[in-house]
C-alpha cells in the first residue's frame, strides 16, 4: 500500500501541476502575474555553472540547425519554455511523491492538505525576489500553490480509500474523473489564454522617417537563385538569441539611459532625447557566436541610431578608461574596448526595418558594433559606464571569447540543376572587411569564381551565384569566401564554442 501511495503521489503532483501551470498561463496573460516556471528557468541559467549552460545551448543550437526543422530562434525559445514547464511539473511531482511517502504518518489533516503547497511555494520565494515579483505576485502563487497541494491531497485520499476496495472498475472510473477535470481545466485555461492573447491588439511599431545613409552602397541587378534568402531579413524573421525565454518589456516613458562611471558629465537621457539627437539609418548583419556554419542565427536589416562616441563625447571620458561596460533590463551585461566604443560605425540604436525596435530586439535601445559577434551587442540597454579596467560580460563569464570576431564565412542557401551544370547562391560574410570573392567547387574540383550582389553596405553580407560546370547525376557543393583585405577563409572546422564556429560549407546537389 506505501508503495502505491508513492507513486500515486507522484502521477497526482504532476498531472495536478498541469491544470495549475495553465491557469498560472492565463494570469499572466490577463493580469501579466507570475509565470513561475520561466522565472525558475532563468534564475537557474544565470547560477548554473558554465559549461553546464554553454554545453546545453551548444546542443540544442546544433541539433536544431542539423534538422533544420525551421528557424532556430523560434524552436530553441520554444523548447527552452517547454524545458521551463517540464522542469516545474517535475519538482510538483517530487513534493507528491515525497506526499505519498509520507502519507501514513501524516495524521494531522490540514497538514496534508496545505503542506506540499507551502513547500512549492517557500521553494519559489527566492525565484520570486530574483525576478521582482509583487506582492500580489507572491499571493497569486501562492494561492495557486494550495489550490494544487488541496487536489493532490484529494487524489491521495479518495486513493487510499480504493486501495481497500476490491472492484478494479471504480478505481479506474476514479482516475477517469481526474483526467477529464485536469484536462478541462488545461484546456480552459491554454485556450482563454491563447484567445486573450489574438485579442489584444499589437502596438503600433512607430515608423522612423528615414535620415541620412551611412554608407550605403547602390545595389544593382542580380537575379538570386531561387531558395537563396532574402538581402534583408524581415523583422519577424531575424534571429532572437538572448538569456530570456520571454523578452523584458520595458516603457520608453519609464525608461532612462544613464551614461556614468568615469566621465566628466555623467547623463541621464530619456528617449526622447535619445531619438532627437543626429542619427543615421545604415544596413547591417549581425551573426550569433552560437551559429554553426551554415545556420540560420544570421540576419541583415537596415538599422537607424546615433554613434555612441557622441553620447561618450558628451560624457567627457577621463584619461584612464580602457573599456565601455553595458547593462541590460533583463541583466545581461556586456562591455567592448575603448577603440571599438569609439568607432563611428558603434551605434546606440532605436530602430529596425525602419521602425522602432520591437520587445524582442531590444526595445527601447540596443547597441550595433561592427566585425563582433551579436553577443558584443546587448539590448534593452538601461546603463552604460566607463570602466578602468577590463570587464567580463556575461558570455565570457560562461567561458566564451571575449572578443567575439566574427569570421569570414560562406554559406550555400540553395542550388538548381541544370543540363551539364550546378547553379548554386547563398551569402558571404566578414563583418566590416567585406567580401572580395566567393568560390564554389563541384566534388573537389576547380574553384569557380561566383558573381556577387554589390552589397547593400561594407557591414552587410553579399549575396553570390555561380554556374558549375558538373556530370549529370549528385553531386557535393563547396564555397569559400575571401574577404576584402585579401583573406580567405579557413578551412579548418571548428565548432562554435569557444571563438565562433568555421570551415566551409557543403551541401549536395545534382546536375541533369
Amino acid at each position: 500500500m506505501k508503495h502505491r501511495l508513492t507513486l500515486a503521489g507522484l502521477i497526482a503532483g504532476a498531472s495536478m501541476g498541469v491544470p495549475m501551470l495553465a491557469v498560472m498561463a492565463l494570469g499572466q496573460v490577463v493580469a501579466g502575474l507570475p509565470f513561475a516556471p520561466y522565472d525558475l528557468f532563468g534564475l537557474l541559467t544565470r547560477v548554473l555553472a558554465g559549461p553546464l549552460v554553454v554545453g546545453g545551448v551548444e546542443a540544442m543550437v546544433s541539433i536544431l540547425q542539423a534538422l533544420r526543422l525551421g528557424s532556430t530562434s523560434v524552436l530553441g525559445k520554444f523548447i527552452e519554455g517547454g524545458g521551463a514547464v517540464l522542469m516545474a511539473l517535475v519538482g510538483l511531482a517530487l513534493i507528491g511523491t515525497l506526499l505519498g511517502l509520507l502519507w501514513p504518518n501524516l495524521h494531522n489533516r490540514s497538514a496534508r492538505r496545505f503542506l506540499p503547497g507551502v513547500v512549492a511555494w517557500v521553494i519559489m520565494i527566492p525565484v520570486g525576489a530574483w525576478a521582482g515579483w509583487s506582492a500580489l505576485g507572491f499571493g497569486w502563487v501562492l494561492i495557486l500553490a494550495l489550490a494544487w497541494s488541496v487536489a493532490t491531497d484529494g487524489i491521495l485520499g479518495h486513493w487510499e480509500t480504493l486501495g481497500m476496495a476490491p472492484v478494479d472498475s471504480e478505481r479506474r472510473a476514479f482516475l477517469g474523473r481526474v483526467a477529464a477535470l485536469a484536462l478541462a481545466t488545461t484546456v480552459a485555461g491554454l485556450g482563454l489564454s491563447r484567445l486573450l492573447r489574438r485579442a489584444v491588439p499589437q502596438e503600433a511599431l512607430a515608423p522612423i522617417p528615414a535620415g541620412p545613409a551611412a554608407n550605403l552602397a547602390p545595389s544593382g541587378p542580380f537575379a538570386p537563385v531561387p531558395g537563396t534568402r532574402s538581402e534583408v531579413t524581415p523583422i519577424s524573421s531575424f534571429y532572437r538569441v538572448d538569456i530570456n525565454i520571454v523578452p523584458p518589456s520595458v516603457e520608453a516613458s519609464q525608461w532612462a539611459l544613464e551614461v556614468a562611471g568615469e566621465v566628466d558629465n555623467p547623463l541621464t537621457l530619456s528617449y526622447a532625447e535619445i531619438t532627437a539627437m543626429p542619427s543615421e539609418d545604415f544596413y547591417a548583419t549581425l551573426e550569433c557566436i552560437s551559429n554553426t556554419v551554415g545556420g540560420d542565427l544570421i540576419s541583415t536589416t537596415r538599422f537607424t541610431g546615433v554613434k555612441l562616441s557622441d553620447l561618450l563625447a558628451r560624457a567627457g571620458l577621463h584619461p584612464q578608461v580602457v573599456e565601455i561596460r553595458f547593462d541590460c533590463v533583463d541583466g545581461y551585461s556586456e562591455s567592448l574596448p575603448l577603440d571599438s566604443a569609439l568607432d563611428p560605425e558603434t551605434r546606440l540604436c532605436y530602430g529596425m526595418g525602419g521602425a522602432q525596435l520591437t520587445q524582442e530586439h531590444g526595445y527601447p535601445a540596443r547597441l550595433y558594433t561592427p566585425n563582433r559577434h551579436g553577443m558584443k551587442n546587448p539590448k534593452w540597454i538601461q546603463k552604460i559606464e566607463a570602466v578602468t579596467q577590463p570587464f567580463a560580460g556575461y558570455w565570457e563569464q560562461q567561458g566564451w571569447n571575449k572578443d567575439a570576431f566574427v569570421h569570414t564565412t560562406s554559406v550555400i542557401d540553395a542550388s538548381q540543376s541544370e543540363t551539364g551544370a550546378v547553379e548554386a547562391g547563398g551569402i558571404a560574410y566578414a563583418g566590416a572587411r567585406g567580401i572580395q570573392k566567393v568560390e564554389v567547387q563541384v566534388d573537389g574540383g576547380n574553384w569557380v569564381l561566383a558573381e556577387l550582389k554589390a552589397p547593400l553596405s561594407q557591414l552587410a553580407w553579399v549575396l553570390w551565384r555561380a554556374r558549375v560546370p558538373a556530370a549529370p547525376g549528385p553531386h557535393v557543393l563547396t564555397v569559400r569566401a575571401v574577404d576584402g583585405s585579401g583573406g580567405l577563409q579557413t578551412a579548418t572546422f571548428a565548432d562554435p564554442f569557444p571563438n565562433g564556429a568555421t570551415g566551409y560549407d557543403q551541401a549536395a546537389a545534382r546536375a541533369d
